[in-house]
C-alpha cells in the first residue's frame, strides 16, 4: 500500500511500507539532471549531488557515511537526464537517524570551499574514466545519434 503526503513546503512524500525485511529505503529525488543545465552549466547537478555528501549545518565531513554505514547501512546517489537521486538503506532502528542525514543534506549543505576545490577535482576523474569506458561512448553516441539536439543528446 502506498501513501502520499504533500507537505507545507511542496514536498511530495511516499511511503510504501513492505514487511519482507527489518530495513528501509529513504529516498530523495530532486526534478533536475542534466538535460536541465546549459552548456555553461553542464555538469553542476552531478557536481552538487557530490557536494551534498560533503557536510551539512549539523554533520560535518565524513560524519553522514560514518553514521550510516557504522550503523550497518549503505547509501549513494546519482544524477541522470531528468532528476537526481540520494538513496540509503539501513536497519529500520535507524531509520530517524537516516531521515535526519537525509533531511540536513537536502535543506543545508555546507559547500565549504576547500569541499568544493576538491570535489571538482573527484567529478573531473570521474568524467575521465566515463571516457576510458567503451559501453559509455556507446551509449554517449547512441544518445548523441537518437535525440540530436535536445538535451539528451
Amino acid at each position: 500500500m502506498v501513501k502520499q503526503y504533500q507537505l507545507k513546503n511542496g514536498l511530495q512524500v511516499l511511503l510504501i511500507e513492505s514487511h519482507k525485511s527489518p530495513v528501509v529505503s529513504l529516498q530523495a529525488w530532486v526534478r533536475t539532471g542534466s538535460a536541465d543545465e546549459t552548456p555553461s552549466e553542464a555538469g553542476l547537478s552531478h557536481f552538487i549531488e557530490h557536494l551534498l555528501f560533503k557536510g551539512t549545518r549539523k554533520f560535518k565531513m565524513g560524519e553522514i557515511a560514518q553514521i550510516i554505514e557504522g550503523s550497518g547501512g549503505e547509501l549513494n546517489a546519482y544524477t541522470s537526464f531528468d532528476q537526481t537521486v540520494f538513496y540509503m538503506t539501513l536497519s529500520k532502528v535507524f531509520m530517524r537517524t537516516g531521515l535526519e542525514a537525509l533531511a540536513d543534506m537536502m535543506g543545508f549543505p555546507a559547500f565549504d570551499p576547500g569541499e568544493i576545490d576538491a570535489e571538482r577535482e573527484v567529478v573531473v576523474e570521474e568524467m575521465k574514466r566515463g571516457h576510458d569506458s567503451l559501453g559509455r561512448q556507446a551509449s554517449q553516441l547512441l544518445f548523441k545519434t537518437a535525440y540530436g539536439t535536445h538535451p539528451y543528446g
